[in-house]
């Protein structure tokens, strides 16, 4: 129903944001990051929107981009996880570094968002792991650069397939800890390092 309110930023408090366009004050739950990302109150905003209805209830929920919107989507379709939940999950860290932590299967990282435990952290790995990774059709959200097989990177993803890892654990491991500079064997160590 709602895509997007452009408008002045009004006021934040904990995970909740007033913009106000055309004279109306319109309040979104959105997650930290957006929040830190809209800037100063008094600044112009496009905001992303997605309208949960319940029987109770109707919320607006905000986000700084598409991608992050979509994110959501995906997350709040996964059983037991509610639109609070999902907010609370894209607080915990960037989108890139979330998505990386459920490439790479790092149940340990996402079990320690607050609301989280170790099931559903299991089960966010499973419901998203394959339609986030790089090369699945909704790759977008992958915000970290695309690994080719003629750079270093790509030859070190391809390293470490042989060595027994999946493609999504190769390509997480790699993202986690290339640095600039690094030559591939020196990526290929480290990613085996852990």
């Amino acid at each position: 129903m709602y895509n997007y309110i452009k408008g002045i930023f009004s006021s934040a408090e904990e995970n909740t944001v007033v913009i106000e366009a055309n004279g109306v004050g319109y309040e979104l739950l959105a997650s930290d990051k957006t929040i830190e990302r809209l800037g100063k109150p008094g600044a112009e905003c496009k905001v992303f929107c997605y309208l949960s209805v319940r029987e109770d209830e109707m919320s607006l929920y905000g986000f700084a981009d598409r991608q992050e919107k979509e994110f959501f989507k995906k997350l709040i379709n996964i059983s037991g996880i509610g639109c609070k939940m999902a907010i609370s999950i894209l607080s915990s860290g960037t989108l890139s570094d979330i998505i990386s932590a459920i490439a790479g299967a790092d149940v340990g990282k996402l079990s320690k968002i607050k609301g989280v435990g170790k099931k559903t952290a299991e089960r966010i790995v499973v419901e998203l792991r394959d339609k986030i990774a790089p090369g699945s059709d909704t790759s977008v959200f992958v915000t970290s650069p695309v690994i080719s097989a003629q750079t270093s990177d790509g030859e070190a993803v391809e390293a470490l397939i042989s060595l027994g890892y999946t493609r999504q654990e190769a390509v997480a491991a790699v993202v986690r800890n290339e640095k600039p500079g690094m030559t591939t064997e020196q990526i290929i160590l480290a990613a085996l390092k852990g």
